[in-house]
C-alpha cells in the first residue's frame, strides 16, 4: 500500500527543498543519531531517511547505504510521516500495508519497523528516524520515547540549519540594499565598466565609464600605489584582493572604500580580465576607529559581552574579568580577581591548567575546552581562545571564551545513549570495542548466562521476560566494584568486568555472587577467566564462555 501524500505535502517539500539537505555529505550529528538509536533499541538497522517527492533518501544510518535513494513507494517511512507518533510496526509481512512491500517480501526483508517523524516547528514532516530489525518484535515503552526524542534531536538540528539559511537569504538582500558596486576591465583593451551603483559611490552621473588612469585618480597617492602593486602581483601570481582604501569623489568627499577583486582565465590560462567590487565602509571604519581609541566604548564591551573575557598572568592569577562572566560562576567580580583560575577548576583538571600555561607562554596562543566549577558546584565547560600580549611592561594573556556547556552535555548524552543497553541500563558491546582500543591493562572476566529463558518468554510473556532481565541486572550490578562493570551481551547473556583483578579478586567475586543466587530472578550459570597484557579483549571473553559452557555441561552431566 502506497502511503498517501500529507494534507500540507507542498509546504513540506517546499521547506525540504529550502533545507538544500537532499544529497549532501554525511554528518557527525546525524551519524550519531542512528547509532544511538541502533545501540538503544537493539536492532541491526538503523537510519535518518528524508522523504522526497518521489523517492527517501538516506542522510545517515547503520546497517544501511548512506546516501542511497529508493522509491517513495517503497518507503516505510512515507507512511511514519503521516502523524506525529511513532509508527510501530511489529510484524511487517503480517501487515496488509506493507506485506507486499519489496523490502518486506524479499529474502531477509523487513519484519519490524519503528519510525519517529522529524518534524520542524512549523508542523513540516520532512522524514523519520527509524529502527529497523529482520525479525518481529515490539518496543518498550521506554524505547519508543527514546526513539521519539532522539528524532527530535534531528528536528531541531534541521530547524537551526533552516533558520541559518533564512538568515544567509536575508543578509544577501541586506547587501543588495547596501548597494555594493561592481565594475570590470577587459585587459585586452583596458575598457572599463562600472555598474550604477559606482558611478553613485565617486559622486558622477552614469553613463561611460571613465579611462583606468581616471578611476585611479580617485585614489591619493600613497593608496593608488597599493592598489596597483596589489593587482600587478594578481596578474602575476594569481589570486584575489581585498583591500580598504581611502578615496576622494568628484565632489571631494573624503571616503574609506572596500576594494576587492580577482583576475580571470581564459581556458588555455591566459589572465583576460579584471572583476570585482567596491563599497563605502566610511561609516565603518569611523565606528572600528572609535572602538579602538576609546576606553569608554571598550568597557561596555567587556561589561556587557556574555562570554568570559578575562585577563591573567603567567602563572593563572586573574587580572581582569568581566561581570557577565563571574554572573554566569555565581561569584562577584571581587570574589575572582587576584585568584588563580584553577581555583575554580575540578581537582583532576589543575595539571591539565598547568599544562595550559605552560603551552600560551610558548607559542603566544592556545585553544581548547575549560572545565570551571560554579559557586553551587555546577560544571561549566567553556571553548575559549587565548593569546599572550607581550608588548606590555607586565605580559599578559587575554583570554576569551563562550560557555558550551548545554553542547557539551548533549554530546555526552549521545555517547551514553550509544554505549548502554536501553532496556537493562547495563553497558553494551560497544563499550567493549571502546575499552579495546584503549590502553592495555588487567581483567576479570565473569560470563553469565541465564538457565531456561526461552521458557519465561514463552510461558509468561515478553514483558515478563523484559522484567526478569531487568532484576537480573540489578542483582549483577550488586556484585561489582566501582569502577567494575556489567555488560549486556544481547539476549540472555551478561558480562562483569573487573578492573586491574587478579585471580583472588575474581574468585572473590564469583563466590559472592553463588553465595547470593537465591536473591537471584532466575537461575544461572557462570564462567570465569583472567587476563590481560598480550591477551585481548574478545580472547578473555571467549575464554570465559569456554568455562561458562564447560561448567553447564557439567552441571547437567550431574
Amino acid at each position: 500500500m502506497i502511503a498517501p501524500d500529507p494534507e500540507t505535502e507542498a509546504r513540506r517539500l517546499a521547506r525540504l527543498r529550502a533545507l538544500a539537505v537532499l544529497d549532501t555529505a554525511p554528518e557527525a550529528l546525524f551519524d550519531g543519531l542512528a547509532q544511538a538509536a541502533a545501540a538503544a533499541l537493539g536492532t541491526p538497522i538503523a537510519a535518518v531517511n528524508l522523504i522526497d517527492a518521489d523517492r527517501q533518501w538516506t542522510k545517515a544510518g547503520i546497517g544501511v547505504e548512506v546516501g542511497a535513494s529508493r522509491p517513495r513507494s517503497e518507503a516505510l517511512c512515507a507512511h511514519a510521516i503521516l502523524g506525529d507518533a511513532v509508527l510501530e510496526v511489529p510484524d511487517a509481512r503480517r501487515d496488509p500495508r506493507f506485506a507486499d512491500n519489496p523490502m518486506v517480501a524479499c529474502q531477509g526483508g523487513i519484519r519490524f519497523y519503528a519510525g519517529a517523524p522529524i518534524t520542524l516547528e512549523d508542523g513540516s514532516r520532512l522524514g523519520a528516524l527509524c529502527a529497523v530489525d529482520r525479525e518481529a518484535r515490539t518496543l518498550t515503552a521506554a524505547q519508543r520515547e527514546l526513539l521519539r526524542s532522539l528524532a527530535r534531536v534531528a528536528s531541531e538540528a534541521l530547524q537551526l540549519r533552516l533558520d541559518s539559511l533564512e538568515r544567509e537569504v536575508l543578509l544577501d538582500r541586506t547587501g543588495r540594499l547596501a548597494q555594493v558596486g561592481g565594475w570590470s576591465l577587459n585587459l585586452s583593451d583596458n575598457t572599463l565598466r562600472w555598474s550604477p551603483q559606482t558611478f553613485r559611490l565617486h559622486d558622477l552621473p552614469v553613463g561611460a565609464a571613465p579611462s583606468l588612469e581616471q578611476a585611479l585618480a580617485f585614489y591619493p597617492c600613497e593608496a593608488r600605489q597599493r592598489l596597483v602593486q596589489t593587482i600587478d602581483r594578481a596578474r602575476r601570481e594569481g589570486g584575489d584582493w581585498d583591500l580598504e582604501l581611502p578615496l576622494v569623489t568628484a565632489a571631494g568627499r573624503k571616503l574609506w572604500v572596500h576594494a576587492m577583486g580577482r583576475v580571470e582565465y581564459l581556458d588555455d590560462g591566459q589572465p583576460y580580465r579584471l572583476v570585482g567590487a567596491i563599497q563605502d565602509i566610511s561609516i565603518r571604519r569611523q565606528v572600528t576607529s572609535a572602538l579602538e581609541t576609546s576606553e569608554r566604548r571598550f568597557r561596555q564591551m567587556f561589561q556587557y559581552s556574555p562570554g568570559l573575557i578575562c585577563t591573567h598572568d603567567h602563572e593563572g592569577v586573574l587580572l581582569s574579568v568581566n561581570p557577565a562572566a563571574a554572573r554566569a560562576l555565581g561569584y562577584s567580580v571581587g570574589d575572582l580577581l587576584g585568584r588563580p583560575l584553577s581555583d575554580f577548576m575540578p581537582e583532576s583538571r589543575r595539571p591539565a591548567f598547568r599544562d595550559y600555561l605552560l603551552r600560551i607562554i610558548t607559542t603566544g596562543s592556545d585553544s581548547g575546552v575549560l572545565e570551571l566549577l560554579s559557586k553551587d558546584g555546577r560544571h561549566l565547560m567553556w571553548q575559549y581562545h587565548n593569546v599572550l600580549d607581550d608588548e606590555a611592561d607586565e605580559p599578559y594573556i587575554l583570554g576569551h571564551a563562550q560557555d558550551i556547556t548545554e553542547r557539551f552535555e548533549m554530546e555526552q548524552q549521545l555517547r551514553e545513549w550509544s554505549v548502554h543497553d536501553a532496556l537493562t541500563g547495563c553497558y553494551n558491546r560497544r563499550y567493549l570495542a571502546e575499552l579495546e582500543a584503549g590502553p592495555p591493562r588487567r581483567w576479570g572476566c565473569i560470563t553469565v548466562d541465564l538457565d531456561h529463558f526461552k521458557q519465561v518468554n514463552d510461558t509468561f510473556g515478553h514483558q515478563r521476560g523484559d522484567e526478569v532481565l531487568q532484576e537480573m541486572a540489578r542483582f549483577l550490578k550488586r556484585h561489582v566494584r566501582a569502577g567494575d562493570a556489567v555488560v549486556r551481551l544481547g539476549g540472555d547473556e551478561f558480562l562483569m568486568l573487573l578492573r586491574d583483578a587478579d585471580d583472588g579478586v575474581t574468585a572473590e567475586a564469583m563466590l559472592r555472587i553463588d553465595q547470593d543466587r537465591a536473591t537471584a530472578p532466575i537461575a544461572f550459570t557462570l564462567g570465569a577467566a583472567n587476563f590481560g597484557g598480550e591477551v585481548s579483549l574478545d580472547e578473555g571473553l571467549a575464554e570465559a564462555d569456554r568455562r561458562l559452557y564447560a561448567q553447564r555441561a557439567l552441571d547437567r552431566g550431574g
